[in-house]
């Protein structure tokens, strides 16, 4: 059976050729991304998983055009990967998506490949704009942490739900641990609020259920998306 390399030869790709390859695995990604939301329509979606899907799409695509059967681009793309992992901290897969961006567009223009190197750049930057016009990076509505403290006797599970549904649009329980020596429960939540501005409702509804006891909400740190 051909494959596309046995029918396109990267060495003479056209600019409508090269742009072929780009829009194809940007739309493949797109299909992906849907799959993830579809399986996680019940959870809170994280944005910085579905940016990452779709920006390392025409990224990967970019670099078999450029690597190619180069032993040399290959080690010196390895290197650059491995600097990325190893020397910097990156708590958003985002930023990682961005700084191999940056890196494939480096080595392109430096292979002399100026034609691939406008493609994908131009490509992923119209993924990017237009996700934020549809506040696919997640624009619309911020994830927020939850922190309830309840009685060690508390039978906690379920008992907030009601309230969550009403008041979020989407909830997810994180993590429960014991505090004070073992005589109270702490419950973490990840939450989407639906009005923000009704924060006070969703604490006063809360507060009524957990006996008067610590209640925080706080916005969720750029690291917690990971």
């Amino acid at each position: 059976m051909n494959t596309v390399l046995d029918i396109l030869d990267l060495t003479e790709l056209t600019v409508g050729e090269a742009l072929l390859l780009l829009l194809s695995s940007v739309g493949l990604s797109l299909l992906i991304t849907l799959v993830y939301m579809f399986t996680h329509r019940k959870s809170v979606i994280k944005p910085a998983v579905l940016m990452t899907i779709i920006i390392l799409g025409p990224i990967a695509g970019v670099l078999f055009l450029v690597v190619g059967n180069n032993l040399a681009r290959a080690v010196s793309l390895g290197g650059g990967i491995a600097l990325i992992r190893f020397r910097s901290t990156l708590n958003d897969p985002r930023d990682l998506a961005y700084l191999l961006l940056s890196m494939v567009i480096g080595i392109t223009c430096g292979s002399g490949l100026l034609t691939y190197a406008v493609l994908v750049t131009v490509v992923v930057s119209l993924v990017l704009i237009v996700a934020h016009l549809v506040h696919l990076d997640g624009a619309r509505g911020r994830l927020m942490k939850l922190r309830i403290i309840i009685p060690e006797n508390m039978d906690y599970y379920g008992v907030f739900d009601p309230i969550l549904k009403e008041h979020c649009a989407s909830f997810h329980l994180e993590s429960v641990r014991s505090t004070e020596y073992g005589t109270l429960l702490e419950l973490r939540f990840l939450v989407k609020i639906n009005d923000p501005a009704k924060q006070k409702e969703l604490i006063d509804a809360i507060r009524c259920r957990n006996g008067n006891l610590t209640i925080s909400l706080s916005e969720r740190a750029a690291e917690d998306y990971v």
